[in-house]
Parts: C-alpha cells; sequence; structure tokens
C-alpha cells in the first residue's frame, strides 16, 4: 500500500499512447491534469489506509521513510527543472520527456507529503525536524506548485495553502483550524487545566523569608 505512494504518473508512455505522436503541449497538458487527478484520489485512499495504522512508532517511522523518500525525489528534480529552459508559469506544458517527469515529481510528492502533514501534523512536523533542508525545500516545491497551479484542481491549490499556514510558512487566516489537531488540543487543553487546578490548590502558609533571619 504504501509502495503506491510513490509510484509516479506514467506520463510519458501514457501521452504517447493516447496522442498517437502527437506533440501538441496543450493536448499533453490535458491529459496529465486527467492522470494527476486520477493519481491524487488513489493518493487519499492510501493515506486514508495507513490512517488506520493504531502504532504511533510504526507511523512515525513510515512517515519518516516517506519524507526520505519525498525529499530525495523533489531535491534531484528541482536541479533538473532549473538546468532546462522551463519556466513555471511561463513556459507551455514541457514536451521534453525528462523536463516532464521531473515537473511530475515534484507536484506529486510536494502534494503527497502535504497531506501528510495535514492530516498527521505531530507526527509530520516533527519529522521535518530531522532535516532542516527538507522544510526549505517543501517552502520551495509549494510555491513552485502555485505557479503551475493551472494543472491541479482546487482543492489540491487549497491544500498547498493550508499546510503553509500548519507551518506559519505564511500568516494564518483568523478561521484557520486544522481539524486533526482537534483531539490534540482537546487533550492539551486538560492536561493545562489539571495543571492550574493543582496550582490553585497548594497551600499556602506563612514562609520565612530573608527578611526574617
Amino acid at each position: 500500500m504504501i509502495k503506491m505512494l510513490f509510484l509516479p504518473i506514467l506520463v510519458v508512455l501514457c501521452i504517447t499512447f493516447v496522442t498517437n505522436g502527437q506533440t501538441d503541449s496543450e493536448l499533453a497538458e490535458k491529459l496529465y491534469i486527467r492522470l494527476l487527478k486520477h493519481q491524487r484520489a488513489e493518493q487519499l485512499d492510501a493515506i486514508k489506509s495507513f490512517s488506520k495504522i493504531s502504532s504511533y512508532e510504526k507511523q512515525y517511522s513510515m512517515i519518516t521513510l516517506m519524507a526520505e523518500k519525498v525529499f530525495t525525489a523533489i531535491q534531484a528534480s528541482r536541479a533538473h527543472i532549473e538546468s532546462s529552459p522551463y519556466i513555471p508559469g511561463v513556459s507551455d506544458f514541457p514536451l521534453d520527456n525528462n523536463v516532464r517527469i521531473a515537473l511530475s515529481n515534484i507536484l506529486e510528492n510536494t502534494v503527497l507529503f502535504c497531506e501528510m502533514i495535514l492530516r498527521f501534523p505531530d507526527i509530520a512536523t516533527s519529522v521535518m525536524k530531522i532535516n532542516n533542508n527538507w522544510d526549505v525545500l517543501l517552502q520551495w516545491s509549494i510555491a513552485f506548485s502555485n505557479q503551475v497551479k493551472y494543472l491541479l484542481d482546487p482543492p489540491t491549490v487549497k491544500l498547498l495553502t493550508l499546510v503553509s499556514m500548519e507551518l506559519n510558512h505564511i500568516e494564518r487566516d483568523v478561521n484557520y483550524v486544522n481539524p486533526y489537531r482537534k483531539k490534540t488540543s482537546k487533550i492539551d487543553s486538560v492536561k493545562n487545566a489539571k495543571k492550574t487546578k493543582k496550582k490553585k490548590t497548594i497551600k499556602k502558609g506563612p514562609r520565612l523569608t530573608h527578611f526574617e533571619l
């Protein structure tokens, strides 16, 4: 199941088959949008299954492994994109196979890990601290994804904004709430309430001060 999360879209093969040798950028872009939407649905199904894992340690270990794979892929693809003529938000959809694969890897892996951050905020944000470069790289990949957001559906574009708020990369909206933090927030509230109650119940009697010595 987890292996499926790392399977890239077979952009090259699918486009070659459907377009029958055509090299029209607009047609390739439309096909990619459909493929990415389908990929997102598969990712969400896998993540929902992942949430059924009850062991915190196992979830932490698997998200750590995922982070290593995700950011390695993004870093390699970033280097390839930046060394190519492709400019996100300016250039037409790339027809070069290697550039297209790099673009796909950045978008797929960015969105995947953003879902993990939003749905497993405590674990994912803790994992992000393992490598300081990961946070910087994620900020870059989110900004990159926003530059080509015409390839993404509205829920995915919204996800990028919510994760930026969750990680405090941008200012949080006054109404921002991560529903997946609700349980943690309630536990923290109970703990804080107990601490406050204990402090209030401490009996204060006469104390020896330095003035009394």
